[in-house]
């Protein structure tokens, strides 16, 4: 019986040493399933279906069989590869009495049998026992299964895979149909939906909704699922929470922005010598007949300064554009305003940009400083920035986590007062969400940060 045992201990070994090689065998269409045992006893053989549960405290037993239909053949052997939080819990075993040899190893257990052994006529594969590592009380985790290896013999050996998993202490969850911002085209509307998940099957579902912004959103709610549908001018962000009279879940937010006829992703400007220098890009434009740029001494009354500098019709490519302004007004500072012009005649106009004149010649700065206005800011705010000296500038903005999500400015300046407007955009031309963003501002040895609130 010792050289028995020796002899299983070489084949379970070399079936897990040549799996990756291994052919497929006759069980490669075999389906995986996992049976929670609530009582954590010994189980009943049976595919049950149960597939989440409440568990408690530190210690508990957690039991599971494991199935797999659709086996076709007797196995020589076969191998459990489990995935599970070992934080949350401790391997103790996996058992099958039809085999009579079991190998551990390091992500689950290994089976194999002296002559190829048939399974139950449920697919039994094993019962799988776990103890919980820390108090779960309350805690969301889970257990599955990475993969699993069959074999009919040594060198023919099938590998099955499944996404189910067991679910243990799991909390209703609102889950929105999309996570980035819905645009609504112009003249039309856009639709997202919210469905719930981990409610009893005949709850009756609750949905409240918050709506903040100018787009009009109507709801319609069906069952489980409720249907957002947005028109109109403006944003719209929908706050969404569900509940079933007992527990409410977590509320998700829905995003609208009205389609605009151009997405201006940079507009800033700078004084060069005896002119001003403008600088636009855009990340989309739809119906866009041109553009004409405005210049204004007090931001209340502005002239056009340019002729109909042309856009490109209707296109998603990034577009950039460039304008100077070559007769200045005597003024320590002019501002400029964007006017977009639709096919149809209909006009847009930008946020408006500062450019200091007088005081980035006759008075320069005498130390670094920065300011941002305006702050709280939607749909823009403008950054400015004094430089005592020549230096290279850097302006990078970053999430509240430190992500980053747009530079600016990344060029060399000489000594004198600037400014640049941020759109809310990131890299791509994509509308950030409401939240804390942050300007980090380099210049030589000097730096800054600047935090802004985006509130839409």
């Amino acid at each position: 019986m010792f050289l028995k045992k020796g002899f299983l201990f070489i084949t379970a070994l070399a079936l897990l040493a040549s799996a990756g090689q291994a052919t497929a065998g006759p069980n490669a269409g075999a389906v995986l399933s996992l049976d929670y045992i609530t009582d954590g006893g010994a189980g009943n053989g049976t595919d049950d279906g149960v597939t989440s549960g409440t568990v408690a405290g530190s210690g508990t037993t957690i039991a599971f069989e494991v199935f797999a239909t659709g086996v076709t053949t007797s196995m020589a052997g076969f191998v459990i590869n489990f995935t599970f939080d070992s934080s949350v819990l401790t391997y103790v075993k996996a058992e099958n009495s039809a085999f009579a040899f079991t190998i551990p190893v390091a992500t689950g257990m290994n089976f194999a049998a002296i002559s190829p052994v048939a399974l139950s006529s449920a697919g039994l594969l094993a019962r799988a026992e776990f103890t919980t590592a820390a108090d779960v009380t309350g805690t969301e985790f889970s257990i599955g299964i990475v993969a699993v290896l069959l074999s009919e013999t040594t060198t023919s050996i099938d590998t099955l895979t499944t996404t189910n998993v067991i679910s243990f202490n799991a909390q209703p969850k609102a889950v929105p149909s999309v996570s980035a911002p819905v645009t609504i085209p112009r003249g039309e509307n856009a639709s997202a939906t919210v469905t719930t998940n981990g409610f009893a099957a005949d709850a009756t579902i609750t949905f409240t909704v918050d709506v903040l912004g100018s787009a009009t959103v109507e709801q319609s709610q069906d069952g489980a699922t409720l249907t957002l549908s947005a028109s109109g001018t403006g944003s719209a962000v929908v706050t969404v929470t569900a509940s079933d009279g007992t527990t409410s879940t977590a509320a998700v937010v829905v995003q609208f922005d009205e389609q605009v006829p151009v997405e201006l992703s940079a507009f800033a400007g700078e004084a060069v010598e005896d002119h001003v220098v403008l600088n636009w890009a855009t990340a989309s434009q739809t119906n866009n007949a041109g553009f004409r740029v405005l210049r204004s001494t007090d931001q209340e009354n502005y002239q056009v300064v340019s002729d109909l500098i042309a856009g490109a019709g209707t296109t998603d490519a990034l577009a950039d554009y460039t304008f100077t302004d070559e007769i200045i007004p005597a003024a320590e500072r002019v501002y400029y305003v964007l006017e977009q012009i639709d096919l149809d005649g209909t006009i847009h106009r930008s946020n408006p940009i500062e450019v200091l004149l007088g005081a980035r010649f006759l008075n320069l700065p005498t130390e670094f400083a920065s300011t941002v206005y305006p702050n709280p800011f939607n749909p823009s705010t403008t950054i400015s920035y004094d430089l005592p000296i020549e230096a290279d500038v850097s302006i990078i903005i970053y999430d509240a986590i430190g992500q980053e999500i747009r530079q600016l400015v990344s060029q060399q300046h000489t000594a004198g007062r600037y400014s640049i407007q941020w759109d809310a955009k990131d890299q791509s031309g994509r509308s950030v969400g409401s939240g804390v963003y942050i300007a980090k501002i380099l210049a030589g040895q000097n730096s800054a940060t600047q935090k802004m609130l985006l509130l839409k």
